[in-house]
Parts: structure tokens; C-alpha cells; sequence
């Protein structure tokens, strides 16, 4: 035998109850615009900047030895198994990351510049 508290009914499934649920989950607003996530927007603005771009994070220095790795490998690897999103796919990135006096002691920075796609480079050069 189910429990229900005194003074509480147990939930029912009314038609006016599923209604205003179906009306909630049709997608009647607007569409909302995917967010995008730290490290797209970083990418996106490093491609517009055309030079060197500090990402605005600061991190160990193993981190950010691993990342400015990831970003130089970007290339090299599926956009399927990459750790940091907003790559397209043939993109050539150049990468270093430094240590910083503006942060904690043993903070490090990540630098990175867009160079092109894979393609376009080899056409180029």
C-alpha cells in the first residue's frame, strides 16, 4: 500500500496536468543558441586576432604543458578525441605557454597563434 503524508494529496495525472507538460517540452519559445564553451570563444578570438593570443586562464605548469601540446597535435588528431573544443577540423595552430608573475608561484600561461589550415599551408608553401 503506497504512504501518502496527511494533508498532502498524491500526484495525479490529470489531462490539464499532461497538457501543460507537452505545451512545455513542444518547443513553442524561441530557440535558444547553443552556448559556447571557454575554449571556443578563446579560439575564435585568436583566429580574428591573426598574432600571438593569451588565453585568459592561468594554469600548472604540467597543464600547460599538456595543452599548448594538444594545440600544437591539434592537426594530427580526429576533432572527436580532442580534450579542447573549438578546433575545425585541418586547423594549424602554433602553441608555448611561459611562467607568469601574475599569478600564484608556479603559474604558467598558454599562448597560441592560428596559422592556417592544414590544406591551405601546403598549397602555400
Amino acid at each position: 500500500m503506497p504512504l501518502v503524508h496527511r494533508g498532502m494529496s498524491a500526484p495525479t495525472t490529470s489531462s490539464r496536468s499532461l497538457s501543460h507538460v507537452s505545451r512545455a517540452t513542444a518547443g513553442s519559445g524561441p530557440r535558444r543558441h547553443r552556448r559556447r564553451s571557454f575554449w571556443q570563444r578563446s579560439l575564435d578570438e585568436a583566429r580574428d586576432t591573426g598574432d600571438w593570443f593569451r588565453i585568459p586562464k592561468l594554469y600548472t605548469k604540467k597543464t600547460a604543458q599538456q595543452i599548448a601540446s594538444d594545440v600544437r597535435c591539434a592537426h594530427l588528431r580526429p576533432t572527436s578525441v580532442h580534450r579542447v573544443r573549438g578546433f575545425a577540423p585541418g586547423e594549424v595552430w602554433e602553441s608555448k605557454w611561459i611562467p607568469t608573475t601574475i599569478g600564484a608561484p608556479g603559474d604558467c600561461e598558454v599562448w597560441v597563434r592560428f596559422l592556417g589550415e592544414k590544406f591551405s599551408l601546403a598549397e602555400g608553401g
